[in-house]
């Protein structure tokens, strides 16, 4: 794997050999396959799904300094919230090297650098988020905007007043009351903490109704399910049910009405996972290159013959560029500075992009393995499952042109 890209300083390419040499020593990827392809029924409680994580692994993780590298340095982490670069060269080092740990070390990234980059996060809030965070191991954070009325994505592009967004808030003194129900979301089931953005204006469009919360899911009211998938992950995939849940004020980390203005900010982050899954196809990719080289038809390897060859450097080729892609957006992050200025266009070029290239990826596999056909010893077999079950992770890849043709 080529580190030495031109956006990545000595410092960027210092953390991901601390990734590197981490999940060499410490990840064992069949052990983690096998724990995320273990039966999560949807009866399964809370409990059951922290009992399934790797907490000793993730302990470790923080030990090396890994699991808080988001985290402001004032409350002991790395303080890496804002450089994008950094966070983003270590998920693919992270997926490259340790295969689904990148989910598990980059799910609280990509909502710590929420909390830290919002200018609506009271000083209280943050020493209670990052204090649990830092003094839990077991904390976790995650965010859900989905409703499963609304399809997987409710900002775009139906934005009628009052039709899209039906979770309800409503102010009580100086509580909010929440009653509705979110779909679609990662991590909620083992989260201390969810990033909600609901609708608290009953009557106009989403973009000017819906308010972001810090909800503390030890909240009275608040129930998980756990999503049947197609290939879950370690971290399942879940919906929320809340009936009454009272919520002060000070967990609201958005002004009233403003809320999508936080969450179309924090796209920057998700491109974190991007990152994780182009290293972890990268080594998917080089398995389909190394069999293609010892694979003997026709009394040479299968590379040599020019339709398996054109293959295997279209992979290449497209994984190339989908890297850059993604490097050129966080470098425009980094740039950018604050969420507000954060031009969202190429994070949604990037989402379709980075799709496209994964399935097609998919396919140049299982031709090249070919006479092998798509039996589940395949290397890749369990790669193809979790990139499907999160296909829509972000919203899927044509909402994704859809949202970059409304900002042209």
């Amino acid at each position: 794997m080529d580190w030495n890209l031109p956006y990545l300083t000595d410092e960027h390419k210092s953390l991901v050999m601390l990734m590197k040499e981490f999940c060499e020593r410490e990840v064992d990827i069949k052990a983690l396959n096998e724990i995320g392809d273990r039966p999560m029924p949807v009866t399964s409680t809370r409990e059951d799904v922290m009992a399934r994580m790797p907490w000793e692994l993730i302990n470790k993780a923080h030990d090396a300094g890994l699991r808080q590298l988001a985290t402001p340095e004032e409350y002991g982490g790395g303080g890496y919230a804002m450089d994008h670069l950094a966070l983003g060269a270590c998920a693919e080092a992270a997926g490259y090297y340790g295969g689904q740990f990148a989910r598990l070390i980059s799910i609280p990234w990509k909502h710590t650098c929420t909390l830290v980059s919002s200018p609506y996060v009271s000083k209280e809030l943050k020493d209670e988020l990052f204090t649990h965070f830092m003094e839990n191991r077991k904390t976790y954070f995650a965010s859900s905007g989905s409703e499963a009325n609304h399809g997987s994505d409710m900002i775009m592009p139906y934005d009628e007043p009052g039709k899209t967004g039906m979770f309800f808030a409503r102010k009580e003194g100086d509580d909010w009351v929440l009653n509705g129900d979110k779909q679609w979301c990662e991590g909620a089931c083992i989260s201390a903490y969810v990033l909600l953005t609901i609708r608290t204006d009953p009557t106009g469009p989403i973009s000017k109704s819906a308010t972001q919360f810090a909800f503390p899911t030890a909240t009275p009211g608040w129930t998980i399910r756990v999503n049947d998938m197609m290939g879950n992950e370690i971290v399942p995939n879940s919906q929320q049910h809340f009936e009454n849940c009272r919520v002060p004020d000070r967990y609201r980390i958005s002004p009233a009405g403003e809320g999508l203005t936080i969450h179309r900010g924090a796209l920057a982050f998700l491109a974190i996972y991007h990152h994780g899954f182009i290293g972890w196809a990268q080594r998917v990719w080089e398995e389909i290159r190394d069999y293609a080289k010892t694979r003997i038809q026709g009394g040479k390897p299968i590379i040599q013959h020019n339709n398996v060859g054109m293959l295997v450097a279209e992979g290449d080729a497209l994984l190339r560029t989908a890297r850059l892609f993604n490097y050129q957006y966080s470098w425009e992050c980094c740039q950018a500075g604050q969420l507000s200025q954060i031009s969202a266009l190429s994070f949604f070029y990037g989402t379709w992009y980075v799709k496209k290239v994964l399935m097609r990826i998919i396919e140049i596999g299982l031709d090249v393995y070919g006479g092998m056909a798509p039996q589940k010893e395949l290397t890749f077999e369990h790669w193809v499952r979790v990139h499907l079950s999160m296909f829509h992770g972000g919203s899927t890849g044509t909402m994704g042109l859809l949202k970059g043709s409304k900002l042209l």
